[in-house]
């Protein structure tokens, strides 16, 4: 009797650790963004400060990106990832109009070009102005993510959504909410200046 209850325990142990763990791999909202403000505001060292930071890289299509910060901090532990303050990006696509990003810190991986930007972002693409606190820009999967309280201002409309993406290469973009119970807020504004 006693071996058929500890087989039973340690079958109900084995389950609860699967559930926790495919819990906290799929649907547990992620601490990245609290874990990224106290990474991008924590003060730069003068040990590895560098002012009047420029990157600029162009792919073999001819589109161009270019980093500009006030200040940067070398990574102690990965020299590649520089931290920056007051940040502004452009990326200019082969036929296409520019794009310009800016935020008050950003994480940039100079190997593979790859940055996010945090706190007080603004993209400004063509006649379209979108804010938010965070923007993912993926080279490796050319893909820009814009997520928590984006705006969006462009036209005669606006709206209000919990993240967008836009394929830097066919310039799709998906705008969503996280809770699909949530929808998208959208405001139209007549062209007397009425909603």
């Amino acid at each position: 009797m006693t071996k058929k209850i500890y087989i039973q325990f340690f079958l109900i142990i084995i389950f609860l650790i699967i559930s926790l763990g495919l819990f906290f791999k799929y649907f547990k909202k992620s601490n990245l963004s609290s874990d990224l403000i106290t990474g991008f505001e924590k003060p730069l060292t003068n040990e590895s400060l560098i002012e009047d930071l420029k990157y600029s890289s162009t792919d073999k299509e001819g589109n161009e990106y270019k980093i500009e910060a006030k200040k940067g901090n070398i990574d102690k532990n990965d020299p590649d990832i520089l931290y920056l303050e007051n940040v502004d990006a452009l990326i200019s696509l082969n036929n296409s109009e520019f794009i310009s990003i800016s935020s008050k810190f950003a994480k940039y991986n100079t190997k593979n070009y790859d940055t996010l930007f945090n706190n007080s972002v603004s993209v400004d693409y063509g006649e379209h102005f979108l804010k938010s606190e965070f923007l993912d820009l993926s080279f490796e999967k050319n893909l820009v993510s814009i997520y928590d309280n984006v705006r969006y201002l462009g036209g005669i409309s606006s709206l209000s959504a919990d993240r967008a993406e836009i394929d830097i290469l066919s310039k799709k973009t998906k705008i969503f909410m996280e809770n699909s119970n949530k929808k998208v807020q959208i405001n139209s504004k007549s062209k007397n200046g009425n909603n």
